[in-house]
């Protein structure tokens, strides 16, 4: 069924208008981007609703629907470990980094380890953040290559490079606010298509009995033998993906990171988390998985229409040229997981380049221009998207994309988890002890490529080694394990320092320090409060000094001082903060309008036709 429609003229319309929506996305949101401010992080000013599903579309990317359709086929309901895996540090996330990297105004990881230690980490760390983001790249093009292939009959080669080309098109153009709003739809599209292939395929069976039974008792455990086998197994995958790579995914991705502070505040940062991690994930791994589960009834059922050699990469796609009812719902199908590689794949690349005109360009560059870096930021979108298909190339050596993207998230993740983890938690950590933590401990993991069986086999608990693909899964319990151990070691034997008021706000234990680091003066209690002003009260000045004068009896009402941080939005939430800016709160004003520098409504550009709603910040 697949070939034809992939010669079919209704395939191709489905397929360019939306590739053609994508970008025209860009080219309408690269009005928004005035400084790499709002390129990077969309002027820091958008509602939880709308970071939550974008948050979603970030990490559910097209590499999701190839790894987890590929593990349900083969071993059925367990293919949901990972997804399982991600509520033992969601406390220490919201109530510990998010905070930190939101109030003390941390722009990039390196940039928060050179605040926590000093110079040779951050360096270090950008090293390995440019690396990880690159992967990243790599495999989210892979995948998209694998389950497009057996559709387009093109070479992986070809598919690769184009969508490569696509996406760091509209990325170079429209930055973070074009980000936001093109993975809020495109977070949509993906859960309403993976739930839509589940219906199908049961009623491709004919029902959901018949489904149910046609499935071996294995295939409905939800969690893989404790050990075996050896190529998917549960504490191989609890230390890679649910540690590892989950930690390392919420605390360290640059990607994530930059949506966390593109919420207007850390209580909207806060409420995208939970709806992501308690709403749309669980549902997510409903979306991405069950295309596997369906082709495992049907190939136990059917072996003639589905065999058990299908290559379980392109599983995802083969299922819908099996399941869809007809040539639309398939192409909506094939273009709902380019949706989900175009979500996931431009967040990565607007975070590398992020963190190249952040942590690399600009420290080195005499005073550049917001101009200049803005310029550079696009440029550099294009360069890592290039480099990201050579990555891609890489990848395609491994045997499936689960265990590619596996021993990527084991090698390069460990030493910056340790760090983040320690640097966090441990105040006396030093930066002695995390540089060599980074470094011996980099040592050890390549020791434990070269020598699996000897360093690794103590950690295996008893999983079987491989010479071929040698601990595929717990390798990650090991590289942890060694940067752990030297970062303890090294920081015990180090002298600590007298007081730790070089590093306020920047641990659990002085996180308190953070919010009036962000303000700059103490916290007004009165926080939260708000007024709805008419927009015909509002009055621009020349001035461009971003703030906003409130006439005496809204400052009783709101009950702030100058100087406090104020949320100015559109009345609309729909928009979800799109017509909203911060402000400070200035003298009263001796008008009874409310006065509002022209350099926040440029920013804002408010429809001064309509209600404005003003919040007391902090």
């Amino acid at each position: 069924m697949t070939p034809e429609i992939a010669t079919s003229s209704l395939f191709w319309f489905i397929l360019v208008f939306y590739v053609s929506f994508v970008l025209g996305a860009g080219l309408f949101f690269a009005r928004n981007n005035q400084s790499t401010e709002d390129f990077f992080f969309g002027g820091r000013r958008f509602s939880w609703w709308l970071i939550g599903m974008s948050m979603l579309a970030t990490g559910v990317g097209s590499h999701s629907f190839a790894k987890y359709a590929s593990k349900g086929f083969e071993y059925g309901f367990s293919s949901t470990m990972t997804y399982m895996n991600d509520w033992f540090f969601m406390p220490l996330l919201l109530f510990g980094w998010i905070p930190i990297i939101y109030y003390m105004k941390v722009n990039s990881i390196p940039e928060y380890f050179e605040r926590r230690f000093n110079s040779t980490v951050r360096n270090l760390s950008t090293f390995t953040m440019i690396l990880y983001l690159i992967g990243y790249i790599g495999i989210g093009l892979l995948a998209l290559g694998s389950l497009l292939q057996p559709i387009l009959g093109w070479d992986i080669e070809t598919i690769i490079i184009t969508i490569a080309l696509i996406s760091g098109i509209y990325v170079s153009l429209g930055g973070q606010t074009a980000i936001i709003f093109t993975d809020f739809l495109q977070g949509v599209v993906l859960l309403f298509a993976g739930l839509l292939i589940f219906g199908l395929g049961i009623a491709y069976l004919g029902g959901f009995d018949i489904f149910w039974n046609a499935l071996s008792t294995t295939n409905k455990l939800p969690l893989a033998d404790f050990n075996s086998p050896p190529d998917f197994n549960f504490v191989g995958v609890f230390w890679q993906d649910g540690v590892v790579g989950s930690v390392g995914f919420a605390f360290m991705n640059q990607a994530v990171i930059m949506r966390f502070l593109s919420s207007r505040s850390v209580a909207h940062a806060r409420r995208a988390t939970m709806m992501n991690v308690l709403v749309f994930l669980p549902i997510a791994t409903i979306a991405v998985s069950n295309a596997g589960w369906v082709a495992r009834a049907i190939t136990n059922t059917s072996p003639e229409v589905l065999a058990e050699t299908t290559n379980p990469n392109s599983i995802f796609t083969v299922v819908a040229g099996i399941v869809a009812s007809s040539e639309a719902v398939f192409a909506f199908l094939v273009a709902a997981v380019v949706a989900a590689l175009m979500s996931s794949l431009d967040s990565q690349i607007n975070a590398s380049a992020a963190v190249v005109v952040n942590d690399i360009y600009t420290p080195r560059a005499k005073n550049p221009s917001e101009k200049t870096r803005l310029r550079v930021s696009m440029l550099t979108s294009a360069g890592v998207t290039i480099i990201g298909i050579g990555a891609a190339f890489l990848f395609a050596q491994y045997g499936t994309i689960y265990e590619a993207h596996g021993a990527f998230h084991s090698v390069v993740t460990p030493p910056m988890v340790t760090m983040i983890f320690l640097g966090i938690f441990w105040q006396r950590f030093s930066a002695q002890a995390a540089v060599l933590s980074f470094v011996i401990g980099s040592v050890f993991i390549v020791l434990g490529i070269i020598y699996p069986f000897e360093l690794i086999t103590p950690f295996a608990h008893g999983t079987e080694f491989v010479p071929e693909k040698p601990y595929s899964y717990i390798r990650a319990l090991y590289n942890l394990v060694a940067c752990v151990s030297i970062g303890v070691i090294v920081t015990l034997l180090t002298k600590p320092p007298k007081n730790y008021d070089h590093i306020k706000g920047l641990t659990l234990w002085t996180i308190k320090d953070g919010a009036e680091h962000f303000k700059g003066a103490k916290v007004n209690p009165n926080a939260g409060i708000t007024i709805t002003v008419p927009g015909s009260e509002i009055i621009v000045s020349e001035d461009e000094n971003n703030k906003i004068c409130l006439p005496q009896k809204y400052m009783d009402q709101i009950k702030g001082n100058v100087g406090d941080l104020m949320y100015i939005s559109d009345k609309r939430w729909y928009l979800g903060g799109l017509k909203s800016t911060h402000a400070n709160l200035g003298s009263v004003s001796k008008f009874d309008g409310v006065i509002i520098s022209k350099d926040v409504q440029r920013h804002a550009q408010f429809d001064l036709s309509r209600d404005l709603i003003i919040e007391l910040e902090v």
